[in-house]
């Protein structure tokens, strides 16, 4: 495709390369459009044109980033063939990314972000999330594919344009992509402002879409705008936690063990599926309508930890802040047996929960499969349990990562839920396609870790440890199988109870068994533990938002509960969502949206308090 370098040549590049991310932003869009609910939508005029312009301009745009480096490159060594081969290449990277994102988001209903990306490249998710050869094999194909797509458009654009030089007048499209721009932010601005949900919500559905909004600017110049229901942000370096030093004048009374198994949804508690922890359940403490802090690991772990809602994880990380339940431990001369059997520094919990005694901190083995590493630091935790030294208090605390997807199990593990999943190929989870194979090998993860906590608690029943340990048997959040029937699957992607219930099994001795209904949160662990095990007398509030599991239970109480995309506020049957730009929308328990509702401003009062209560002022 070299040609000499002329004007007119010059021209040819700039309409080839314009056409060419022309197509692909049609195919942007078509990709994009999958995902929004076109049926479901109220459309208005305003909603209609927005999208008309928002789209194919959000897409341009980001075309003409990648097209960029290839013009440039092909300027560089004044070749056609360059500036063609790079903007395929750039082309087939930027497509195949929008049809992943499509995937995630089908999934989970939020984008690839940067969460997703340092899992990707710090190695977590390769640890956690494995796929089969036939899914990689599916990529491999789908890869090759596109790129064939891609060549081919190329080289049949160029034969097109040669033959037609007029077409060269393609590239005063670029105007009409800015005219785009122009018109679908100043929409956004305005109706920001006004509060309509009809063009904002459409926002969800854009990837990596950056709205300018300007409420701010237009009160200042006496124009009224809506107010928003937001909820605050919690910055760097703005902590008071605690607000007092502890009150602590009895010694501790209690060990504490703490058993937290990955994706563990309520209704998994069964004697099918889980007949150990089932039995214990028996003799304890047993909270039936329990909610974990968010909808995944990090912020469930960051509630069950701290007894605050998961909005202060950023805020812990960048000052490196343990919980003052850790600090109790160690001020008190308790061992430490911290065990991850999903790597815990990946999220931070070396840097967050386990700060202060992150040299304690052991990890399952990289090179094994999760259930190996399961039994691995299941069995690294009983020899600790055999060999406690009399005399000193221990805490123990060990994830299990089975039930993680793809969920998984030994070997030839005899599993009595059929038909079972081989293996779980997310490319074929849709709204149509039935989950009772994956549901079913989920629910064989779940079974094998109970029987690693059943030799787990026989081994501390056998020591002289029993009579005095309070054992926690709970999961960091939920995990879903399309229960709504909205193309809900996994976790992280809504917060309905199927992703935010979780069983909570306390086992504490000296205590009648008793099963709880009242609603509770991983933010009463700390506040529990704290007052019944640890000899600390002093106001919770002054380290918690959570209430003691075993004191009056309030009457009413919105749950502050986060995601890597949204923060929500569960009150009641109702739950407020917030987007980034502070706008909410109030969805019922089947997580369908309430058109006209109004958030309860009682539960944003409440939120407020709760995630300001420990910033500076």
């Amino acid at each position: 495709m070299d040609v000499p370098t002329s004007e007119a040549q010059t021209r040819r590049g700039l309409a080839w390369l314009t056409g060419f991310v022309l197509v692909n932003t049609a195919l942007a869009v078509l990709i994009t459009a999958s995902n929004i609910p076109f049926a479901d939508t109220r459309w208005e005029g305003h909603s209609v044109l927005f999208l008309a312009t928002a789209l194919p301009g959000h897409f341009l745009f980001f075309g003409a980033l990648l097209a960029v480096p290839a013009l440039l490159l092909g300027r560089l060594l004044r070749s056609t063939r360059w500036m063609i081969a790079s903007a395929v290449l750039l082309q087939s990277l930027w497509i195949g990314l929008l049809l992943a994102d499509a995937k995630v988001f089908a999934l989970y209903r939020f984008h690839v972000n940067g969460m997703v990306l340092n899992m990707l490249f710090g190695g977590a998710l390769q640890e956690q999330v494995a796929f089969s050869p036939g899914m990689w094999g599916l990529i491999a194909l789908g890869a090759g594919l596109l790129l064939t797509l891609e060549v081919a458009t190329a080289w049949l654009w160029w034969r097109v344009l040669t033959g037609r030089p007029s077409l060269v007048r393609v590239q005063h499209v670029w105007w009409a992509a800015g005219l785009m721009l122009l018109v679908s932010q100043s929409m956004v601005v305005y109706y920001d402002a006004r509060g309509d949900r009809s063009v904002m919500s459409q926002l969800t559905y854009i990837p990596w879409a950056q709205p300018i909004t300007l409420k701010a600017a237009l009160r200042r110049a006496g124009i009224k705008t809506a107010n928003a229901a937001d909820l605050p942000k919690i910055g760097e370096g703005v902590l008071r936690y605690p607000r007092k030093p502890l009150q602590c004048a009895k010694p501790p009374s209690m060990n504490v063990l703490v058993v937290a198994v990955e994706s563990l949804r309520e209704d998994a508690l069964t004697p099918e599926t889980m007949p150990n922890t089932w039995r214990h359940a028996q003799r304890a403490q047993w909270f039936g309508h329990h909610y974990s802090s968010g909808n995944a690991t990090r912020f469930g772990l960051f509630g069950l930890m701290y007894g605050l809602p998961g909005g202060y994880w950023h805020a812990m990380l960048a000052e490196q802040r343990g919980p003052v339940i850790i600090d109790r431990m160690l001020a008190t001369g308790y061992r430490m047996h911290v065990y991850g059997s999903a790597p815990l520094y990946s999220p931070e919990f070396d840097r967050t929960v386990f700060a202060k005694v992150r040299d304690r901190i052991v990890n399952g083995p990289a090179n094994l499969p999760s259930e190996a590493r399961d039994r691995v630091v299941i069995d690294r935790l009983r020899a600790d349990i055999r060999e406690h030294p009399a005399g000193q208090r221990f805490f123990g605390f060990v994830f299990l990562d089975s039930p993680h997807a793809p969920y998984h199990v030994p070997r030839g593990f005899a599993s009595p839920f059929q038909p079972m999943a081989q293996d779980v190929n997310f490319l074929n989870l849709g709204p149509d396609h039935d989950p009772t194979p994956e549901h079913n090998r989920y629910r064989a993860a779940v079974r094998y870790s109970d029987g690693l906590i059943g030799e787990l608690l026989s081994t501390l029943e056998e020591s002289p440890l029993g009579d005095d340990t309070v054992v926690l048997i709970t999961g960091d959040h939920g995990e879903e199988f399309n229960d709504l029937h909205q193309n809900y699957w996994g976790h992280n992607g809504n917060f309905s109870d199927y992703q935010l219930r979780t069983p909570f099994v306390l086992l504490w001795p000296g205590k009648a068994p008793q099963r709880h209904d009242q609603v509770t949160s991983h933010e009463d662990l700390v506040p529990t533990l704290m007052r019944h095990a640890l000899g600390c007398e002093g106001d919770s509030a002054d380290y918690s938002t959570g209430y003691d599991l075993f004191g009056e239970a309030p009457a009413s109480r919105p749950l502050v509960v986060e995601s890597w995309s949204k923060r929500g506020i569960r009150d009641g049957d109702r739950t407020y969502l917030f987007d980034n730009l502070g706008a909410a929308s109030v969805v019922d328990r089947e997580y369908r949206v309430i058109p006209g509702a109004d958030v309860s401003p009682a539960a944003v009062r409440s939120s407020w308090e709760m995630l300001t209560r420990f910033q500076r002022h």
